[in-house]
């Protein structure tokens, strides 16, 4: 039988090991076990309404849109669930709707990640480059260490063609992720717009130490070669390297396709840039040197047809690309 301790005395404190054991419970206790039960409610309610939404992303994914939505339709809405909405909608060609959704997610998460980036791509795809410059410069000042982010607002300088600031930003990108293609390809694009061609050489190298397999470097720096008129053997040379890499990538067929013209290889340089045309029926400069290399062969039919097409493009190429209106924050 255990003996009764004896009461300490006034200003007497018992060891700690045995103060937890005489202490009486409090009220306290009770509600740090209650609030221990609904935060352990709330993390299971949240997996399940996660599992819930499980089978539209997989529809997603599957490039089933249509059903993803109707998936949707049939639960609460969430800041995940206004991700899938947009992502469903964009898969149905309309973008007003994706913008719409991206934008509640946003409302219920202001520092979402994907949210900001589900908007900025939305509007970088559908010919809108200054929102989505807005919309990553604003999460980047939320978000300043993220990648994808800044990769983002990269891509939106670019295509706003503010090539100097899109080469220092994506240059940023690759500090951070050195052998991003993406990164690489958006800064390689800039330097090759703004006839920055010997930057562009080294970087094609430096990014070729890092990533060899990548098909863009090789391409990128034949591209750069030719801006400068460098030799031509070792331009082809570096073509075929990226073709070896990558076998549909067009612009290094219609380039392959120019140098042969310009060594005067006509028939050898209809093969690559048939081969360009098909993967991209409205590049223009292809169709030009197609149209030059089957009337050099004699392929007089052919040439007419391709010269005839290169009109329409260009006449197309007028007609400004549609966009979207941005009219977030001024609803």
């Amino acid at each position: 039988m255990r003996r009764p301790r004896t009461p300490a005395r006034p200003g007497q404190r018992w060891p700690p090991s045995k103060v937890r054991h005489l202490a009486p419970a409090r009220h306290g206790a009770r509600d740090n076990t209650n609030g221990m039960r609904l935060t352990l409610l709330t993390i299971a309610a949240i997996s399940w309404a996660q599992e819930q939404l499980l089978p539209a992303e997989r529809l997603l994914d599957a490039n089933q849109p249509k059903q993803a939505l109707e998936q949707l339709q049939m639960l609460a809405p969430s800041y995940r669930w206004h991700l899938l909405a947009s992502r469903a909608y964009e898969g149905l060609a309309n973008p007003a709707k994706a913008v719409e959704h991206a934008e509640a997610a946003l409302t219920l998460d202001p520092k979402g990640e994907a949210a900001h980036l589900q908007l900025g791509r939305i509007f970088l795809e559908h010919n809108t480059p200054a929102a989505a410059l807005e919309i990553f410069s604003e999460a980047e000042q939320i978000l300043p260490d993220s990648f994808l982010i800044r990769l983002g607002k990269g891509l939106a300088l670019k295509d706003l063609q503010r090539y100097d600031e899109a080469v220092a930003t994506l240059r940023q990108c690759l500090q951070q992720q050195p052998a991003s293609a993406l990164a690489f390809d958006g800064m390689a694009t800039s330097l090759l717009h703004s006839q920055r061609f010997d930057v562009l050489i080294d970087e094609s190298k430096a990014f070729r130490a890092r990533n060899s397999q990548d098909f863009r470097s090789y391409y990128f720096e034949a591209a750069a070669r030719d801006g400068l008129r460098l030799p031509d053997a070792e331009t082809r040379q570096l073509l075929m390297d990226s073709l070896q890499r990558n076998s549909h990538f067009a612009a290094a067929y219609s380039l392959l396709g120019k140098v042969l013209l310009r060594q005067n290889l006509p028939h050898d340089a209809v093969a690559p840039l048939e081969r360009a045309v098909s993967l991209r029926p409205d590049h223009v400069p292809s169709h030009m040197n197609l149209g030059k290399a089957y009337r050099l062969v004699g392929r007089d039919t052919d040439s007419v047809r391709e010269f005839q097409l290169v009109r329409e493009l260009n006449e197309k190429g007028q007609q400004p690309p549609p966009s979207l209106t941005y009219h977030r924050g001024r609803k």
